[in-house]
């Protein structure tokens, strides 16, 4: 007995009919006749009762017909559960200053997106990648871009640094600066407050490097931060720059840029036509 033959057998029991079985499983109707023979014989039953409008199961068939059935059910299930699916492999491209807590939630979600592909995450690609994950002031030549997640800069600061409030930005002063050279706003946020550079500490290139100088009391600085993301650590404090900065420097905009040649599959599955 093999499964194919269960197959032959369950089809031509719903079906009535040889015939239709066979066009049903698209072999010839000597592969069905031949699956029934083979099952008769080797557990000694009559599984149908023939006739000029087609096969019914006898009573014995029906019995075996349920378990037969039962057995095509379960083998359906081990193999949707266990049978690993050959995902298309898609290049993805990160740029190594967006910080770890929000590539990986972008790369998350962009997973969950695309089901039927393997992303190769790539900090430095050497050819250019099927998609990046960037920002919207950040977008590639040659390609288009999909926001995914919307963010707003803050003033962090150590847990327990008295900061007046209302914030002004000129209290930034009062404490050593952490200069972010990766950070989008730097040129405007230098412009309007040039003493910055005068009291800056140290200078980094990573918002994970930022994050954590902050966290070890070595200073202040300014960051994107997001409410769909994991938290700040409890020893940060984070202040709104909500009316200290023109509405069009506030925020930024992260998620994925897809090639112009991208599969149209892709391109629609992450919502563009």
């Amino acid at each position: 007995m093999d499964l194919r033959s269960l197959r032959y057998f369950c089809a031509a029991a719903e079906l009535g009919s040889i015939t239709a079985a066979a066009e049903h499983c698209h072999v010839a109707q000597p592969s069905i006749s031949n699956a029934v023979a083979q099952l008769e014989a080797e557990f000694a039953l009559r599984l149908f009762s023939r006739s000029r409008r087609g096969v019914s199961l006898t009573p014995a068939g029906r019995d075996f017909h349920q378990q037969a059935r039962q057995l095509l059910r379960n083998a359906e299930q081990v193999e949707a559960r266990f049978k690993q699916r050959r995902r298309s492999p898609l290049q993805l491209g990160i740029h190594r200053e967006l910080a770890s807590r929000d590539s990986a939630w972008l790369v998350q979600l962009l997973s969950r997106s695309l089901p039927d592909h393997q992303l190769e995450v790539r900090s430095q690609p050497q050819q250019p990648p099927a998609l990046w994950l960037t920002s919207a002031r950040r977008v590639p030549a040659g390609y288009r871009f999909v926001s995914l997640l919307d963010q707003q800069y803050h003033l962090l600061a150590p847990r327990g640094w008295p900061l007046p409030q209302p914030l002004a930005l000129e209290a930034a002063l009062d404490y050593p600066w952490i200069d972010r050279l990766d950070c989008e706003q730097r040129a405007a946020l230098l412009s309007r407050l040039p003493q910055l550079s005068e009291h800056c500490l140290l200078q980094v290139d990573t918002e994970d490097l930022a994050m954590s100088l902050v966290q070890h009391q070595q200073g202040v600085t300014v960051m994107a931060l997001s409410d769909d993301t994991e938290g700040l650590p409890a020893d940060i404090q984070a202040h709104s720059l909500q009316g200290l900065v023109p509405a069009e420097l506030l925020g930024r905009q992260l998620g994925v840029a897809l090639r112009e040649d991208i599969d149209a599959g892709v391109a629609q599955a992450l919502g563009l036509q």
